[in-house]
């Protein structure tokens, strides 16, 4: 036994006939009696130097309650059982995984992919805009390019630039490039440089009537909103215009124009333009087949400024003659009435997101001046704690200079006194003279405690 295990012996109270429960014992009963934590750390440091001494001489119990630190060498039975049970779930796992891909490839209801809305919607979402001109959203569009090439309606881009924005809250600047009023198309390009998600165009020529269809845009400023339908017929015509028309029952809304009418493949096969309404008319939506303006998106041919501003000017005619067809077909009076009242609940609707964009600005500048001054009143504390540390500090150390102090003249007093009586220092004084000096040293240390409280 080394003196370092000697001495831990002796710390726990124990001999060298002592077991190994002994010094267990010892060291609970020490734990239990000591609250300083400097104690605590002084009886665990001899109660591991006591362990090793136990567990070199292999003198630890072997039991089922034993401590942490004895080693243990499992049988090979053990390790053959517990590598045999650890398989059973990994082949679980396995069969489990085969069984769903087995299932998924051939599965006897049929594939479910292609009729998975909620994935379409979820990969087209991304190229969804909302175009916004004079400040306002005037309808939607969506990008059918990476290098930012946006297709809309003419009736929607009626300026040479505008802003276009992205359902994830991002606002770009567009620029007309491109305006065809016969067809109802404009195409836009996007100031900044970068690459975009952007729609694949199908072929609208394959649409039969019955299919499924998703319409896709901004209707009543309710960004990146989607409607499903079918498709009524695959040509119509309208005669204000030269392109043909898909006719859908997707609920479309003032707001929708531009947007894309994607079928099931997730492809853009027209292009949301107008919808015949009225109080014996429902379901009536028409998109601009894509095919008619393929050569356009094809292209990507710019305008010159002249050119668009002609254009411009007989996009204004194409909208009177489209009005003026749409009031005698569905009602002028009424159509007027309901546009109005449209036009109305889309204003208010964005005063609303204003407000609310305001609101949300006003509170987090609230939270950001409360942040600040609980930061502030953090750092005030801090600070007056530390003051206050440092001034109980210095009247510690200034009220033990002055008792110090006052023990000193005590004794020298005490000695000046025993020399006036020709005897040697620390003497035996007379009781009145020794209680004057007594008196005295009270009197400095009540001075003391005063000058200096704690």
């Amino acid at each position: 036994m080394d003196a370092t295990t000697k001495r831990s012996f002796d710390f726990l109270g124990l001999n060298e006939r002592s077991t190994f429960e002994d010094a267990e014992r010892a060291y609970r009963l020490l734990v239990a009696r000591k609250s300083s934590w400097n104690d605590v750390k002084e009886i665990n440091w001899a109660y591991e130097s006591v362990k090793r001494y136990f567990l070199a001489s292999s003198s630890v119990p072997a039991r089922d309650d034993a401590p942490a630190f004895v080693a243990r060498t499992p049988k090979r039975t053990s390790q053959r059982r517990t590598i045999f049970l650890l398989g059973i779930p990994f082949l679980v796992i396995l069969l489990t995984v085969a069984f769903f891909f087995g299932f998924s490839r051939f599965n006897p209801f049929g594939s479910t992919k292609a009729n998975d809305l909620s994935a379409i919607i979820r990969a087209v979402k991304p190229a969804i805009v909302t175009i916004i001109t004079d400040d306002r959203p005037r309808g939607s569009g969506f990008l059918i390019s990476k290098d930012g090439y946006i297709v809309t309606n003419a009736h929607v881009m009626r300026e040479k630039t505008g802003k276009a924005s992205l359902s994830d809250g991002s606002v770009l600047d567009v620029d007309l490039v491109l305006l065809d009023p016969d067809r109802d198309f404009a195409l836009l390009k996007t100031r900044e440089s970068r690459e975009y998600p952007y729609l694949a165009i199908g072929d609208s020529s394959k649409a039969s009537e019955g299919e499924t269809v998703i319409a896709a845009g901004t209707p009543l400023s309710f960004e990146t909103t989607f409607t499903r339908g079918i498709i009524s017929s695959s040509r119509r015509s309208f005669p204000a215009y030269k392109a043909s028309f898909i006719q859908t029952d997707a609920a479309l809304s003032p707001g929708n124009s531009g947007g894309p009418l994607i079928n099931l493949a997730g492809d853009a096969i027209g292009i949301n333009t107008l919808k015949i309404s009225g109080l014996n008319v429902e379901g009536m939506g028409f998109a601009v087949s894509i095919n008619d303006v393929k050569q356009h998106i094809v292209s990507r041919q710019h305008m010159s400024d002249s050119d668009l501003t002609r254009e411009l000017a007989r996009t204004e005619k194409k909208i009177e003659e489209m009005n003026q067809w749409r009031n005698e077909t569905s009602g002028g009076d009424e159509k007027r009435l309901k546009d109005r009242i449209v036009e109305e609940q889309w204003e208010r609707e964005r005063r609303r997101r204003e407000l609310a964009d305001r609101v949300n600005e006003a509170n987090r500048d609230l939270m950001e001046q409360k942040e600040k001054e609980e930061r502030r009143l953090r750092e005030e504390a801090d600070q007056y704690r530390k003051q206050m540390r440092e001034q109980a500090e210095g009247n510690r150390k200034a009220l033990s200079e002055c008792l110090q102090k006052a023990n000193y003249h005590y004794q020298s007093a005490w000695n000046d006194a025993c020399k006036s009586i020709n005897l040697g220092t620390q003497c035996r004084l007379p009781s009145s003279t020794a209680n004057i000096l007594e008196q005295r040293l009270m009197q400095s240390r009540n001075e003391c405690f005063r000058l200096y409280p704690q």
